[in-house]
């Protein structure tokens, strides 16, 4: 391996989450050492967001994080966040090299199919990576991901089809970013206004999609193969690097270390009613495994297992939006 390569200062530590994983080891490299965990919540992660896909292989999708959750982090602490993105694969392989080859270890955006050590036979665009540095030999690129505490070597040829997307709902043109160095600190102010963000959201877009999908419980049972959309819905919140709960686990973790920003978090039970709504999702997502694995769609089982999260998300946000 090059001297350029093994030089490199890799800042890595594993994790749950693609995206809050590597955005903390990125931000480490740069002068901010938060965990995994404060990172999310800087981000307003929680999110529900309900997608009819009727002619994808799994049909309707529930995505259980924020969307915009990147650039949310960076401009929570006051960092310009823009996605780069590339009209051709010449020109992405060009920039990323540029910014290793100087030093600036850079987030990309992926689809785990191109990616030889997934070995993942399922397209799944969007997943998060950190680049750190290059092998000018061979073009290899060492990355950083998620729960691997290893450095990875990718070669040039498969990161760069890996970075290129147009696998619906995740579409993406070689997207990456690199962050530069950060001179402040975590204020309470700042973690009252990713409090207050995060909780409205919630209250006006999350709940809502929660209805929605209970209302469309008919035609998930009537669309495609209902064993798999279930199936897949158990994965995406309780096993797909969510931490657990739908990413409410790793939430309430920020919450307990928001406490120490401004005790009234405590005060309002903010981390006992995300952990409530925690186990509500975990249920919901035990629910939607035994669906997958049953001869008849439980239509009653799943249908009082969301409006318990539903239930669970209204308390919290409203506690929240009263903090």
């Amino acid at each position: 391996m090059s001297k350029c390569a093994t030089q490199s200062r890799v800042t890595h530590s594993a994790g749950r989450h693609c995206a809050s994983s590597a955005i903390r080891d990125l931000l480490e490299f740069n002068g901010l050492d938060i965990s995994e965990a404060m990172c999310f919540g800087l981000g307003s992660g929680l999110g529900v967001t309900y997608l009819d896909l009727t002619d994808a292989p799994v049909p309707f999708l529930v995505h259980v994080r924020s969307l915009g959750f990147e650039e949310r982090v960076f401009q929570s602490i006051g960092v310009p966040f823009e996605w780069k993105t590339f009209e051709s694969p010449e020109s992405a392989v060009a920039l990323l090299g540029d910014r290793l080859d100087a030093g600036h270890p850079t987030l990309l955006l992926t689809d785990i199919f191109h990616l030889p050590y997934f070995g993942s036979t399922t397209h799944f665009p969007g997943h998060a990576i950190a680049a750190w540095s290059r092998n000018p030999e061979t073009g290899d690129v060492l990355v950083t991901d998620t729960e691997r505490p290893d450095v990875l070597s990718v070669t040039e040829e498969a990161l760069t089809r890996a970075r290129f997307s147009t696998q619906p709902p995740f579409v993406h043109h070689g997207n990456m970013f690199t962050p530069g160095s950060f001179q402040g600190e975590i204020t309470p102010e700042i973690i009252t206004n990713v409090i207050h963000y995060n909780a409205k959201a919630l209250a006006a877009n999350g709940i809502s999609a929660l209805e929605t999908w209970l209302a469309d419980l008919g035609r998930w049972k009537a669309t495609g193969d209902w064993r798999w959309t279930t199936r897949f819905a158990y994965q995406v919140i309780e096993k797909r690097g969510t931490g657990g709960g739908g990413f409410r686990k790793m939430y309430a973790e920020f919450l307990d270390e928001a406490v120490h920003y401004d005790a009234g978090i405590l005060l309002h039970r903010l981390p006992l009613l995300m952990r409530a709504s925690e186990k509500t999702w975990s249920e919901l997502a035990a629910c939607l495994k035994s669906a997958s694995e049953g001869a008849h769609f439980p239509d009653a089982a799943i249908a009082d297992a969301i409006s318990a999260v539903m239930k669970a998300e209204r308390n919290y946000a409203d506690a929240a939006l009263a903090f």
